[in-house]
Parts: structure tokens; C-alpha cells; sequence
């Protein structure tokens, strides 16, 4: 919607947009006279924030945003809680039962007459104590609690002073700012309740507020006392596991001997190979020795074969020696002396092994190697024995490993179990001072400190009655715009070309003012002649230049305007000295400026074939020829006689609302025309009308066409 259709549908609705907030606000200012005046009194307290000490935290609480926020909520519902207000009531109520008569600085004659009308002289008896509010305080709770459907059940439910759901409603608590000031504020019709209410308010609330902090310190200190005893109970059962278990494992110092061990075990396995590698030098001396003793008897085994084979030698020689001194023995004495070079080679190389034998570096005495052998076989069995000990104080060592070991861990579980519960039990003592403190704090100061008191209301507060006139004038006023504007989206009715052309799918070629809504301003001569010109030229280029032209109008419903338009189109052409022939639905119009001739639906128009409209089409000698068909919504249609036309038109009124029958009429229509198909809108709305034509000619002032141009 542009601003110029917004103002357009402004205007058109100027009476009601201006008759209704009028009507609304004269109304409200009449039934608004009778308005009671109200009073308004206010407190602001100190809220004191640091004053909610965490016990366990050393008094310190970091007052960050949400914190602060939630303290705040925390004390405004403190404050308009029922017990609070409820209390607040009685307290007020005592008060002004102790009064012997009205007191304007307390409560207005209307008031206390009021108040009579509810109680009963002899239940006033019974409940007043002369001069003591105390007394009558608590004989108003006690009666309340006995009596639940007492007078002063229904004072606290309904009367508009006592009532506790009044006094919350004209109750206001709000933070200063980001300060830790809350200010309450009060408001009552009569300025002496209007004090006294919240000056009862503002004591319950801190009374109950010091109760709740007092109580919640008690119960603090409870709670670390008791859990201070399970907390010691629980580090005397550890520290006596913990020392049985040292007891029973003999343990001195585990860590100091577990270390004692892992050296020993250490050093163990460093003596046993050492141990291993002198065993073994001392062997292989012992195999060496062992060695030396079979040269010696090598030795001996040589000499003596030297000594036997001399012997053998010598008794060769002795028997060549005897052959010698026989004759002819040459043979055997060769034989012998071969024999002896022989068993000389053998003396020759016993020799030499001897000779071998006696410069190796194993030739030393045997009584020496003797000597040494016998001082490294003890040596050798002393280590062996030494090696034996190592491995059963190896065995001794690695059963003692194993069987200490897993105190390790057991002993740390139960160190553990000892350091939490000693930590457990410092912490809730730590709390349990800090509860201390903060009930001594609690004792020496109050948490919350009234810095301005409630004053006595002198002046009523300005009366409403002109805002809420001016609020319910601008609040109708925008509801009936509201209304006109919703009705405008909603509206269904065709009005303009855009939404013509939308609903139907053809191009609007005119249109037509309604012209029972013209203004007596409008020239209606340039109008119209200015409207039939823009219709002729926008069809005009569908028309043939030369020879016989066809125009068919139809509608889908009935009244749509067809034969007054026609008239319309046929003034023109007579105006254009045109030849002009009118084919209407019914008798003949005697003010249509042009021939007419009629036709009905008992002529067969409908039904007629091809040949018989060329016939009668060429028989007829004018210029134009302007067909008025039957609206489709009753009559058929002849598709025949429409495609001969040089140009369809369809007229519909802007005023009425375009339904789905009509589309679905429209559509079947649609399928069978092949001719220029468009749209002659009647009876608009000058507004709508000017978007479509251009400017309405009328007389106008200076300032409204500067307006009209600015709007545009």
C-alpha cells in the first residue's frame, strides 16, 4: 500500500476515524469525574548486601550482577510476601481499633465509620486491649487462626485498606538506580492509611528479615556443630586404623625401609657377580694346574722311553758286536745297525718333546704347582660355599620385597583417608567460626537500615482523568484505523485495475466512475468525454482501419452496467460520424443514439451455425457494430458469433467481490476466445479511478492541489 492509498483510505473513512475516539473519550471523561484522589508515600532502606557472609567462605562473597540481582528479587519478594502484608494489616487494624473515635492523621471519619459496619461491639471487646497494640495485635491473630470465617478473615480478603491482595497491588518496590538502596512506595485514598501502611510495612520487613538472617545463622552453627562431631569421630576411626596397621606391620619408616631394601637388593646382586666372575678365574687357574700335572707325568713317560731305547741300542750294538766277530753275517748286521739308526731317530724325537716340555712356561717345580693347586682348590670351594650364602640372602631378600610391597599401597590409602578426613574436619571448623562471627555481627548491627522513613502524604497525587481521556482518544482512534486497515486487506471486492488484472489475467483497456458518488466539484463533461476517449484509444488498435468492425460486450453477472457503457461507446461514435448498429438482449432502446435492434434467447441466438451469421453480418451495410451478449453466469455462450468480433469486452462492476464461480466461468470462457480479450471496470471509486485515468478534472483550492501533488 502506498502513501497514497493510505491517505486516499483515510479520507474515505474521515467520519468514523474522528466520531469514534470523540464518542470513547467524551465518555471516559464523563465517567472519570468521580475518580477517588490517591495519596503516595515512600521508604527507601539500605539493603546492606554484604551482610549475607558466606560461613565457609571467610565472610567474603564476590557481589557481582546476578548476584545482586537475585539479592534484590530475594528482598522484593520478602516484601510483598501474604505473611508480610498480612502482619502489615493486623498491625494497622489494632491501630485503628485502639482509636475512640475518627483521627484524620490516622484514618478519615468515612473510613472509621466503614470500619464499624464490619465489627460487632461486643467482637471490638473482645479483641481490644485499651492502649496496648501488642495485646490487640495478637488477639487479632489468635482470633484469625481460630476463626477462619470471621469479620477479620473478610477485612483481610476484600476491604480495600486491610485487604492483602489490594494492599500488594498499590504496593511498588523497585532498586535505586544500581544502588543498594529499594525504595517502597505506597498508595492509598486516605493519607493518614497511606502512612501508617508503610510505616507497618517497613518494620514487619525488617523484623521478619532479621529473624530469617538470625535463624539462618542458628541454623548454621547447628549444622557445623554436628557434622563437626561426625567429622572428628570419622579421623579418630582413620588415624587408629592407620596406627594399628603400622603396629601389625611393624613398620617404622616405610618409605625409609622400603629404600633400605631396593639398596640391599642392589648390593646383593652386585656381590653375587662379582662372586660369579672370581669362581670363575679361580677355575680356570685350577684347570691350569690341573694341566701342569699331566706334563709332569709326560715328562717321565719320555725319559723312561729314552732309557729303553738306549737299553735297546746298547743291546744292538752288543749283538753286532758278536756278529761282528762271526763270518758272513753282513746281512743281519745291516738289519741291526738300520734298526738302531731307527730307534735313534726315536731318541732323537723323545729328545726333542722333552726338551719342549722342559722350556714351557708351565715348567715350574711340582712341589710348587703342588702347593699353589692346593691353595686355589680351598679358595675355589670357600667362594662356592660364599655363592650358596648369596642366594639364600637373594631368596631371603626378594620374600621380604614381596611380602612389604603391598603395605605400600594399603599404607597410602590410609594416609589418604586420614589427610581427607583431617581436612574435612578443619574446614567445617573453620565454618563453624565463621558462623560464630557473623552471629556477632548479627548481633551488633542490623542488616538493613531505614534511610529515608515514610512521611505523611499532605498532597494528592495529580489526577488521570485527562491522560486516560487522551489515552482512550488516541488508543480508539488507532483501533478504528486498525479496523479500517484490516478491513482494506480483507476486502474482496475487484475496485481497482491492478487487482482486476490479478484476479482475472486481461489487461483493463477502461473504466467508469460511479456516478451516484460524484462530487458536486467535478466537471463531469471533461470527465467523461476524458474517460470514453481513454477507452476508444486503448481498444482502438485491436479495431480494423477499414471495412465493417464487430465490438462484443458481455459480463458473468447480472446489473454489471453493459447497455449503459455501450450507450457511452455509441455517443462516441456518433460524435465521430460513425454508422453505429446496436444488437441488445431485449426491446429496443429508444435513448440509444444509434440503431438499435433486439434479439432474445428464443431467437436460437446460441444456437445458430456459421452461415447464418455471415449471412446476416454481410446484409448489414454500418461502420460499427455493438453486440450486448447475455452474462454467462445464466446464457450460453455462441463461440461462433464471439471469434467473428473484432474485439471482446468484458464489463465488470469494481464495487461487487470476485468469487471462485466467477473465475471457474471466466476460465471455461477463456479456453475458446481467440479475439483481443479486455476489461471495461464501471462504477469506481474516484481514487481508484485516477490511478487508472489520471486526474479527476474538478475545481480544487491552492493548498489541496499543493497537497494532492505531494501526496502523489
Amino acid at each position: 500500500m502506498t502513501l497514497k492509498h493510505f491517505v486516499r483510505l483515510i479520507w474515505s473513512n474521515k467520519y468514523w476515524l474522528v466520531f469514534v475516539p470523540v464518542l470513547v473519550a467524551s465518555g471516559v471523561y464523563l465517567f472519570s469525574s468521580n475518580l477517588p484522589r490517591k495519596y503516595e508515600t515512600s521508604a527507601v532502606i539500605f539493603t546492606n548486601p554484604i551482610s549475607n557472609k558466606g560461613a565457609t567462605e571467610g565472610g567474603v562473597v564476590r557481589m557481582d550482577f546476578y548476584t545482586s540481582n537475585n539479592l534484590f528479587d530475594n528482598l522484593t519478594l520478602l516484601v510483598k510476601s501474604r505473611e508480610t502484608v498480612k502482619n502489615t494489616a493486623l498491625k494497622l487494624l489494632s491501630q485503628h481499633l485502639l482509636l475512640s473515635g475518627p483521627d484524620e492523621r490516622i484514618i478519615s471519619e468515612r473510613n472509621y465509620t466503614e470500619l464499624d459496619d464490619h465489627l460487632s461491639p461486643q467482637l471490638r471487646e473482645a479483641l481490644v486491649v485499651n492502649e496496648d497494640k501488642e495485646a490487640t495485635f495478637r488477639n487479632l491473630e489468635r482470633h484469625l487462626k481460630e476463626h477462619k470465617d470471621s469479620p477479620i478473615d473478610y477485612l483481610l480478603r476484600e476491604h480495600p485498606h486491610y485487604s492483602v491482595p489490594k494492599i500488594i497491588d498499590a504496593l511498588y518496590v523497585a532498586r535505586k538506580a544500581s544502588s543498594d538502596m529499594m525504595e517502597i512506595t505506597f498508595r492509598s485514598e486516605d493519607p493518614g492509611i497511606c502512612y501508617h501502611t508503610l510505616n507497618f510495612l517497613t518494620e514487619t520487613f525488617m523484623e521478619r528479615y532479621a529473624g530469617m538472617k538470625e535463624l539462618e545463622n542458628i541454623n548454621s552453627i547447628n549444622y557445623f556443630e554436628d557434622q563437626l562431631i561426625i567429622a572428628q569421630e570419622k579421623l579418630r576411626r582413620a588415624e587408629n586404623e592407620l596406627k594399628a596397621f603400622i603396629a601389625d606391620n611393624k613398620i617404622l619408616n616405610f618409605y625409609e625401609q622400603g629404600k633400605y631394601l631396593d639398596i640391599a637388593k642392589l648390593e646383593q646382586d652386585q656381590d653375587e657377580e662379582k662372586a660369579r666372575r672370581l669362581i670363575a678365574g679361580t677355575k680356570t687357574n685350577l684347570e691350569d694346574i690341573e694341566a701342569m700335572f699331566d706334563g709332569f707325568d709326560r715328562r717321565q713317560s719320555i725319559i723312561g722311553k729314552i732309557s729303553d731305547l738306549q737299553s735297546r741300542i746298547v743291546s744292538k750294538n752288543l749283538e753286532i758286536q758278536g756278529l761282528n766277530m762271526q763270518a758272513a753275517r753282513e746281512k743281519n748286521i745291516s738289519s741291526l745297525e738300520h734298526e738302531i739308526d731307527l730307534l735313534k731317530r726315536e731318541i732323537d724325537s723323545a729328545s726333542q718333546d722333552l726338551f719342549k716340555n722342559n722350556t714351557s712356561l708351565q715348567g715350574i717345580q711340582r712341589q710348587t704347582v703342588l702347593d699353589e693347586w692346593l691353595k686355589l682348590k680351598i679358595s675355589y670351594e670357600e667362594q662356592i660355599q660364599a655363592l650358596d650364602v648369596m642366594q639364600d640372602r637373594k631368596q631371603y631378600l626378594d620374600s621380604k620385597i614381596q611380602e612389604f610391597a603391598p603395605l605400600g599401597a594399603e599404607l597410602k590409602t590410609l594416609e589418604r583417608e586420614v589427610e581427607v578426613n583431617e581436612n574435612q574436619y578443619l574446614s567445617i571448623l573453620h565454618g563453624l567460626n565463621m558462623a560464630y562471627l557473623q552471629k556477632y555481627d548479627l548481633e551488633m548491627s542490623s542488616p538493613q537500615k531505614l534511610v529515608d522513613i515514610p512521611f505523611y502524604p499532605k498532597t494528592p497525587l495529580p489526577s488521570k482523568r485527562k491522560l486516560l481521556t487522551i489515552g482512550s482518544l488516541f488508543s480508539s482512534g488507532i483501533f478504528v484505523l486498525a479496523l479500517v486497515l484490516g478491513w482494506s486487506l480483507i476486502d474482496r471486492t475487484i475496485k481497482s485495475k491492478e487487482k482486476a488484472e490479478k484476479l482475472t489475467g486481461l489487461k483493463v483497456a477502461g473504466g467508469w466512475i460511479n456516478e451516484k458518488k460524484i462530487q458536486k466539484n467535478v466537471l463531469r463533461s471533461s470527465l467523461f468525454n476524458k474517460l470514453i476517449k481513454q477507452f476508444y484509444n486503448n481498444i482502438n488498435k485491436f479495431l480494423p482501419q477499414n471495412g465493417k468492425t464487430n465490438i462484443m460486450f458481455y459480463s458473468i453477472q447480472r446489473g454489471e452496467g453493459k447497455t449503459f457503457l455501450i450507450k457511452k461507446l455509441a455517443e462516441e461514435f456518433q460524435h465521430q460520424h460513425r454508422d453505429t448498429l446496436y444488437f441488445g438482449p431485449k426491446e429496443k432502446d429508444e435513448n440509444m443514439p444509434c440503431e438499435a435492434r433486439n434479439y432474445t434467447l428464443t431467437d436460437h441466438l446460441c444456437d445458430q451455425n456459421e452461415s447464418y451469421w455471415e449471412q446476416t453480418l454481410s446484409g448489414i451495410n454500418k461502420d460499427m457494430l455493438l453486440w450486448e451478449l447475455p452474462h454467462i453466469e445464466e446464457a450460453p455462450m455462441n463461440f461462433r458469433l464471439i471469434n467473428r468480433a473484432d474485439i471482446l469486452v468484458l464489463v465488470l462492476d469494481s464495487g461487487r467481490k470476485w468469487n471462485s464461480s466467477d473465475e471457474n466461468l471466466l476460465n471455461g470462457l477463456l479456453d475458446t476466445v481467440k479475439i483481443p480479450h479486455v476489461i471495461w471496470l464501471n462504477n469506481m471509486e474516484e481514487g481508484e479511478l485516477e490511478d487508472l485515468n489520471g486526474e479527476i478534472p474538478k475545481k480544487r483550492s491552492w493548498l489541496r492541489t499543493k497537497i494532492k501533488g505531494i501526496v502523489s
